[in-house]
């Protein structure tokens, strides 16, 4: 190794110690940790203050002697933005290097697959990062989320059905902004985001429930994206034969059973009325959900069955499942063939933001391992 790639190295493994550590360090506990001399830590700590990456935390109490001064990273130093199109809005979102929000959007702009829509699209971006008073020249990407499938080889996005989407280049998204843009199909996105805020799970299955239904798998702490950058495609999964018709144009599938519609458009209603009026104990808003959950657990169950993991429930149906959670995993008991208790059913973290905050994560990610 030269001695320009062990500096590299070093200042690397130094950053990434202050990337995970939980409190402010002393550089006595960098060099004992890393087992670096202290002019080398002294050195890296120099170069990575200089470019903002850390900054002074305070003074430690002394057992005599001088006070040791502690350092911590920098969250602010950088920031990306992700940005996830739906049929019928905009959300944007900022976060910082340790993936906390520093600003959300949600703009109405109804899907359009033509130029008009693209350019609102650019002025909404530009329109928050002035907004919020944030600093371009930090700004890691733009990362784009939608629900389709994305061929990065072919430079397509194969298709997105609910958008009316087949083979449109993805240079009409990633040419449209002067920054760096990385896109991804939503689901994988949000799986993504829920796995880096569970350090307890290193392999799982995503199931995201929105106006789509899809999902992401994470083994061994990596996204597996399968030979055709299709796995986790869980709304596409049949579970009633000749069923209900599907977006896709397929039936039967998961998608046409526990899309959120299913409970909004099939009555009407936006989806913080359904869950009123189903704890308000309405009869309709009752039944519907009786077999929205029935099928929601065999979907759960077949997806539990093939990976053998646990799998995390997003999208923007979980802020109101929380009082449910008992029950849904009470049915997943009832289908398992080998006397799992529905425990390992886990309800996101990250909400309806979760596909926004984890194709901004791309860049973040890329920053801190490079």
């Amino acid at each position: 190794m030269s001695t320009a790639e062990l500096r590299r190295r070093n200042r690397r493994n130094v950053y990434h110690y202050f990337y995970n550590a939980d409190a402010p360090r002393t550089k006595q506990e960098i060099a004992a940790a890393l087992h670096l001399s202290l002019p080398t830590v002294t050195q890296n700590l120099r170069d990575l203050m200089e470019q903002g990456l850390i900054e002074y935390a305070g003074l430690i109490d002394s057992t005599g002697g001088r006070r040791a001064r502690t350092m911590q990273m920098a969250a602010d130093a950088r920031f990306s933005v992700g940005v996830e199109l739906s049929p019928k809005h905009i959300r944007i979102v900022a976060i910082d290097l340790l993936a906390n929000e520093i600003a959300f959007q949600r703009i109405s702009c109804p899907f359009s697959n033509d130029a008009a829509y693209r350019q609102q699209l650019l002025a909404a971006v530009e329109a928050f990062l002035d907004a919020f008073h944030l600093d371009r020249a930090r700004l890691l990407g733009i990362g784009v989320t939608l629900p389709g499938i994305i061929n990065e080889a072919r430079g397509l996005i194969e298709v997105a059905p609910i958008l009316g989407i087949r083979k449109m280049n993805l240079a009409l998204l990633t040419e449209l902004f002067p920054y760096p843009v990385f896109v991804e199909n939503d689901a994988s996105a949000g799986g993504y985001a829920e796995w880096w805020n569970r350090s307890d799970l290193d392999s799982m299955a995503y199931l995201f429930l929105g106006k789509g239904v899809g999902g992401a798998l994470l083994i061994g702490g990596r996204p597996y994206a399968g030979v055709n950058r299709r796995s986790g495609e869980f709304g596409h999964m049949g579970i009633v034969p000749d069923g209900r018709p599907c977006s896709c144009g397929k039936r039967g599938c998961l998608e046409a059973y526990c899309s959120v519609s299913r409970l909004t458009d099939d009555l009407d209603l936006q989806i913080e009325e359904f869950f009123e009026k189903l704890q308000q104990g309405d009869a309709d808003c009752f039944a519907i959900w009786k077999q929205y959950m029935d099928d929601l657990a065999v979907g759960i169950n077949s997806i539990r069955m093939v990976m053998d993991c646990d799998v995390v429930l997003g999208g923007m149906i979980t802020p109101f499942m929380e009082d449910y959670l008992p029950d849904i995993r009470t049915r997943l008991a009832a289908l398992n063939s080998f006397g799992d208790d529905g425990r390992y059913l886990h309800l996101g973290k990250c909400r309806a933001k979760a596909n926004c905050i984890g194709v901004a994560l791309h860049f973040v990610d890329t920053f801190i391992n490079e």
